[in-house]
């Protein structure tokens, strides 16, 4: 049996499971398990029931967890939004 440490430090071309359990994911992300509950209810992360026991796939984990390398980030905007300042018309 695998443990955590040995999903996490894997090489990238070993094997990776196909699902793993809520506290295995929790211990694999570091998100708590209502974290994972709400992602699973949202859609966000994709879970497989087989029989009465639910599993996380790891590939929707990995896309969660993982930053897209097309996209570009956006500025980040903090704060309130400046107002424009007023401009005069000539009469």
């Amino acid at each position: 049996m695998k443990t955590t440490a040995n999903i996490i430090a894997a090489p990238a071309d070993a094997l990776a499971p196909l699902a793993v359990t809520f506290p295995t994911a929790k211990k694999v992300s570091g998100l708590g398990l209502t974290s994972l509950w709400k992602l699973a209810k949202g859609k966000r992360i994709e879970i497989v029931r087989i029989g009465r026991r639910t599993l996380i796939t790891y590939r929707s984990l990995e896309r969660l967890l993982l930053p897209e390398q097309t996209e570009t980030p956006q500025p980040r905007r903090r704060g309130r939004p400046r107002k424009l300042p007023m401009t005069h018309a000539a009469p």
